[in-house]
């Protein structure tokens, strides 16, 4: 149907694919019934082929004017993104948004990891003459800014947090900010790009300027400001 409505008829289509861990989960049973030969955790071995076969099918066609986007949705089985329905899902798309629960029982909405999600696609559609010149930067700075936070959140849950270094309290603070203000969005608020790397800045500007590595310093000149 969505290749009707793009190919024959000139529309972009969005279709939404949930949940292809049980479109696998089915699969698997199919392939027992008939006493295939069975892959990783029981799953045939053509499930990769099988779900490039779907997901290989959006994009655009020559001479057509229409165009199929996918977004499938997948449950990661124990959480755990090594699992074979995770794992060949990545392999074959071009990115993929990861949701947690730790986060959405902070109240945090939308609950996005951006440590486990990623986009190969992104370095295509920013920066100059796309969004702003320091997109890339800043963008990689905060990125492991909140990987850091991370680091020191577990450190404290070992020795406390009467055992951190100062600088370890900044970075425990850029993670609450990140979660608090940037992760966190209502879900009629429409954020433009321009607010969005302002919120980015306002958070690697929390951070001295020489835990700043990943940002050239004329954006940090143009951009920083010191708490």
């Amino acid at each position: 149907v969505a290749e009707y409505l793009a190919f024959e008829l000139g529309m972009h289509v969005l279709v939404i694919l949930t949940d292809m861990t049980n479109y696998a989960e089915a699969l698997r049973e199919i392939s027992a019934a008939r006493e295939e030969v069975p892959g990783r955790k029981g799953y045939p071995g053509y499930l990769y082929t099988d779900l490039s076969t779907i997901y290989e099918r959006a994009g655009k066609l020559n001479g057509r004017k229409g165009s199929v986007t996918q977004v499938p949705i997948l449950s990661m089985p124990s959480d755990d993104i090594t699992h074979p329905i995770p794992d060949l899902t990545g392999y074959i798309t071009e990115g993929q948004v990861v949701v947690g629960r730790d986060l959405f029982r902070q109240g945090i909405y939308p609950p996005i990891n951006i440590l486990m999600s990623l986009s190969r696609l992104m370095k295509d559609g920013i920066g100059e003459g796309s969004t702003r010149a320091d997109h890339s930067e800043v963008a990689n700075q905060v990125y492991d800014a909140y990987s850091r936070a991370q680091e020191v959140r577990a450190l404290a849950g070992i020795v406390g947090k009467a055992g951190l270094t100062e600088i370890d309290l900044k970075y425990m603070d850029v993670g609450d900010v990140f979660e608090k203000e940037f992760l966190t969005q209502a879900t009629d608020e429409n954020r433009t790009i321009e607010e969005t790397l302002g919120l980015l800045w306002k958070i690697v500007s929390k951070l001295p300027k020489n835990e700043i590595t990943k940002i050239k310093d004329k954006f940090v000149d143009q951009y920083y400001k010191e708490e």
